[in-house]
């Protein structure tokens, strides 16, 4: 018999590309195991931005109609945004932590307002791993 009559794969070859091809298909599972665990995340991410924003948004919207209506909106607006968390306060935001502190700026560089002035309102929200900041000044 000629041995270019012979077809077909070995055994061995057989068993060689079923090694490799187990091998290739444990190291594209434990790549993707960790991409697929943390693809949830930045889309967290972002719906924490997002209820951060419409909270911002609601806030100074409420702010506007103080700065019309209230002979102190500043002050008012600070009780507002520190109790605006919790659902039974009018008005109510949302849910955030927040930091409020009333600030000036000295030579281009923040720094508490002790004058008493209390001009601008530092507010800082946060979500999560996220957080906003805005500027309110009368």
């Amino acid at each position: 018999m000629d041995k270019l009559d012979r077809k077909g794969f070995t055994l061995i070859e057989v068993l060689i590309t079923l090694v490799v091809a187990a091998l290739l298909g444990t190291i594209l599972v434990e790549f993707m195991g960790t991409s697929l665990k943390r693809s949830a995340e930045p889309v967290i991410m972002v719906q924490e931005e997002f209820s951060l924003s419409e909270v911002m948004e609601k806030m100074t919207a409420d702010y506007k109609r103080l700065l019309i209506t209230d002979n102190s909106p500043l002050e008012n607006f600070k009780s507002f945004i520190e109790n605006g968390n919790v659902e039974e306060n009018v008005p109510y935001y949302g849910q955030y932590s927040i930091q409020t502190a009333y600030i000036a700026f000295q030579e281009g560089n923040e720094v508490a307002d002790t004058s008493g002035k209390n001009r601008i309102l530092k507010v800082v929200i946060t979500s999560g791993v996220q957080s906003l900041t805005a500027l309110f000044s009368k």
